[in-house]
């Protein structure tokens, strides 16, 4: 099973070797300390290249290995930290911690069973000390073992418990589904998290799955207080405002983390997530530009780049985007549905489809990839059959799905299948009234059939809702001149020509 991770180590040794002797200059002094805080506030970047020079100056390191098997977990190279950790377990295989983080690390390659039976023997160790005891725990929270983890720490000093323990033993309560005894737990929490920056930023992630945001954002603001310039927490406050909706407090806090550190990825994707929580996708997308020129091979930054390249009309970044996040992940689901949104969008619809038909194999009872294919195929010659039964089998997913009636609607009307569309549109505006689209094609069949009063009714009420559509205003002008109401139709023209004028004039995207 681990034979390719034990190739990978073989093979990163003589790297490391090879680049030793050629170094002109090797780095024979680190400060450990400063290098092990800045990992473990997520300062990635200003300490990589440091302790990479010096790892490949001494390769026989066991904390110099340690701590990059560490690093390079946190920037999610998760082969290349199994090799290194394997390789320190080879220079010293008593080394528990190391034997922790390594069953981390192939959980997160999905070796559950191997992952789970390396911390059952480290748990049978008996000369764990409570440092091991405490990040052992950690551990068997991460792989699911949560009766363990609590069995784990409960063995603990009572001041762990009350500290450093916190955290884990909240996650333990929640993935057992406990909510009673978390709840107990939160004013043994808050008052350990005012005094101690690293439980309030875990705790509050913890409290944050469990729909408690506005006690943790409590609590961390109180430590805040108390640690003005813990970047780490100034961060996750920020991230939770932003969340919760309280947008002032979140820029203050994430601007304060910008002036720290105006070069950490972190900071620069929390800044893009509160910018297009405003919506403004333009200054979401620069953020995370910047982020992701800092973390290029990070999915979550490159995720939420490709959704807000296509809500600033971008599709061709986003398709860019999509492509390296399938890169990074082959077949995976999510990359798969991106890239297909992202080539509808930009009208690939080859590649559209093709992405879409993967994702679909992947995830058949998903309507919203459903949706996205069958909008796909219907905006191709010759496929209008298809789209059809395509979006017919979505509405079988989720005969709520009103977008999937809309688009039904819409093939209908182009294949000339009037009353059918009509039925069409008149459900989704029954079910939703804020539909201006559906209210605007419905009142143009309307009008087609002759029923102008129904036509009016509908049409004014998709004017109401999207006055910048220059369809409707057109569709307004020949209702109003066909019962005689000069005025209004002239007035509509005009805002039709002044619509029609400026969406003309609009870069392409």
């Amino acid at each position: 099973m681990f034979r390719r991770h034990f190739i990978l180590t073989c093979l990163l040794l003589p790297w490391i070797c090879a680049l030793a002797l050629g170094q002109d200059s090797p780095t024979t002094s680190i400060n450990f300390a400063r290098i092990e805080m800045s990992i473990e506030q997520g300062s990635l970047e200003e300490v990589e290249k440091p302790l990479l020079d010096y790892a490949i100056a001494h390769p026989t390191d066991v904390k110099a290995l340690e701590l990059l098997g560490r690093l390079r977990y946190q920037q999610d190279r998760l082969e290349e930290a199994q090799a290194l950790y394997q390789r320190v377990l080879a220079l010293n295989p008593s080394l528990a911690k190391g034997k922790i983080n390594l069953a981390q690390i192939m959980f997160g390659l999905g070796h559950r069973e191997p992952a789970r039976l390396l911390l059952t023997e480290v748990a049978s160790a008996p000369t764990l000390n409570p440092e091991e005891r405490l990040a052992l725990a950690r551990a068997m929270v991460m792989v699911g073992e949560f009766q363990k983890a609590l069995a784990a720490a409960d063995r603990l000093p009572a001041v762990m418990k009350s500290g450093s323990a916190l955290p884990l033993i909240a996650a333990s309560y929640l993935g057992l589904g406990e909510q009673k005894k978390l709840l107990a737990l939160v004013p043994a929490i808050r008052t350990a998290a005012i005094s101690n920056p690293e439980v309030a930023t875990q705790c509050a992630e913890v409290l944050q799955k469990a729909n408690l945001s506005q006690e943790a954002i409590g609590f961390m603001r109180l430590s805040l207080a108390r640690a003005p310039n813990n970047l780490r927490l100034l961060l996750l406050l920020g991230q939770m405002e932003t969340q919760v909706g309280d947008l002032v407090e979140a820029r203050r806090h994430l601007n304060l983390a910008l002036k720290m550190k105006p070069n950490m990825a972190d900071v620069l994707y929390s800044l893009g997530m509160l910018d297009s929580t405003e919506g403004n996708y333009d200054a979401a997308l620069s953020n995370l530009k910047q982020a992701r020129n800092l973390a290029p091979r990070s999915p979550t930054i490159l995720t939420k780049f490709i959704v807000n390249a296509m809500r600033a009309n971008k599709p061709h970044a986003a398709v860019d985007a999509a492509n390296e996040l399938l890169a990074l992940k082959p077949d995976d689901p999510e990359a798969l549905y991106l890239l297909g949104a992202a080539s509808l969008q930009d009208g690939s619809l080859t590649s559209a489809q093709d992405a879409l038909e993967r994702y679909r194999q992947l995830r058949p009872d998903d309507a919203r990839g459903c949706l996205a294919l069958g909008i796909t195929l219907a905006r191709q010659q010759g496929q209008q059959q298809k789209a059809t039964v395509q979006l017919e089998q979505c509405l079988k997913l989720d005969p709520a799905n009103l977008e999937s009636k809309y688009q039904l609607g819409v093939l209908f009307r182009s294949e000339g299948e009037v009353k059918k569309a009509i039925q069409m549109f008149e459900e989704v505006t029954t079910q939703s009234s804020q539909h201006a689209n559906a209210s605007r094609d419905l009142g143009a069949l309307y009008l087609q059939t002759g029923a102008e009063a129904k036509a009016r009714v509908a049409l004014e009420r998709a004017v109401a809702l999207n006055p910048e559509d220059a369809e409707t205003h057109f569709l307004l002008s020949r209702l109003y001149s066909l019962s005689g109401d000069k005025i209004l139709a002239r007035q509509h023209l005009d805002l039709f020509e002044k619509l029609k004028g400026q969406r003309e004039k609009l870069p392409p995207p």
